[in-house]
């Protein structure tokens, strides 16, 4: 069983999931009438298992963060790449099971964590310069190059038969460094290009995106925190290109379960795009 003390405890800890042995400063936090459990390492795995495993554990919220994952993941076993030191790479893990009724409750989790990321980032950059790209996506629109992605969201939820478990976030953003990627539609950029203000440390960061978090999916209708995430999406009306066989849409609704109702350019049918599809467009041309 892990013990957290009321301060901080730094010191070595355990082999844990195949992790080497460490350093990690261990505490509990405050939040409203919730304790989260928060561990800060130096280098991990990966957040999202190292948050998953302790909510099985402990059975509270808790928030994982990582200075470097040797394993990190994106959306559809996608690898997450990081630059040691220079980026937010944080999990919250949520042990609650989680409201059954529309909308899902992994999609009102990720357009509460979506949200929740960018009222943090606008405090550090000019709201103009700092957007949502869906599904999970942030980009950023440095002055002296193109728009691209400083970050994404994973949400991974274990299920109990058919009844939602734990339900871990995990969010990557690049703070001073970007990776060097070969993706061309999708350029990878660093929080540090476009802040007007002095970027907080990783772990701080992470702690006032995890309260706020969680503390939006204590206090608001699960309805309300999907409008505020279709909201700054800003994609009704605007074109996207399905990536998989380059047909041009207009966004025409939102769905309850997190897709998008659009219209082919071509043939004016009516089609439904979902979070699994990747979509092409510029999230500042909306």
């Amino acid at each position: 069983m892990v013990s957290f003390g009321c301060g901080s405890i730094v010191g070595p800890v355990s082999e844990f999931c195949g992790m080497e042995k460490t350093h990690v400063e261990q505490f509990w936090r405050s939040i409203g009438h919730l304790q989260l459990a928060v561990e800060h390492w130096h280098e991990l795995d990966s957040t999202n298992d190292r948050a998953r495993a302790l909510c099985h554990e402990i059975s509270h919220p808790v928030l994982v963060t990582a200075a470097h994952q040797r394993a990190g993941r994106g959306r559809h076993g996608n690898v997450w790449y990081d630059v040691p030191g220079a980026a937010l790479l944080m999990s919250v893990g949520i042990p609650t099971p989680l409201p059954t009724h529309k909308p899902a409750p992994t999609v009102v989790v990720l357009a509460t964590a979506a949200c929740a990321v960018l009222t943090e980032l606008v405090r550090l950059v000019r709201p103009d310069c700092v957007r949502l790209k869906y599904p999970n996506d942030v980009w950023v629109k440095p002055s002296n190059a193109p728009a691209g992605k400083v970050g994404g969201m994973l949400i991974e939820t274990d299920y109990v038969g058919a009844e939602p478990g734990v339900c871990v976030v995990g969010i990557g953003i690049n703070l001073q460094g970007a990776p060097m990627l070969g993706d061309a539609a999708y350029p990878a950029r660093c929080l540090a290009d476009v802040a007007v203000a002095p970027l907080p440390l990783p772990e701080e960061l992470a702690e006032r995106i995890a309260e706020r978090l969680l503390s939006d999916l204590l206090h608001n209708q699960p309805q309300t925190l999907m409008q505020r995430w279709q909201e700054e999406l800003r994609l009704l009306g605007h074109r996207v290109v399905l990536r998989s066989d380059a047909v041009p849409a207009v966004v025409v609704a939102y769905g309850d379960d997190g897709s998008l109702r659009a219209r082919r350019c071509d043939t004016d049918a009516a089609i439904t795009l979902r979070d699994a599809d990747s979509l092409l467009y510029d999230p500042f041309a909306a």
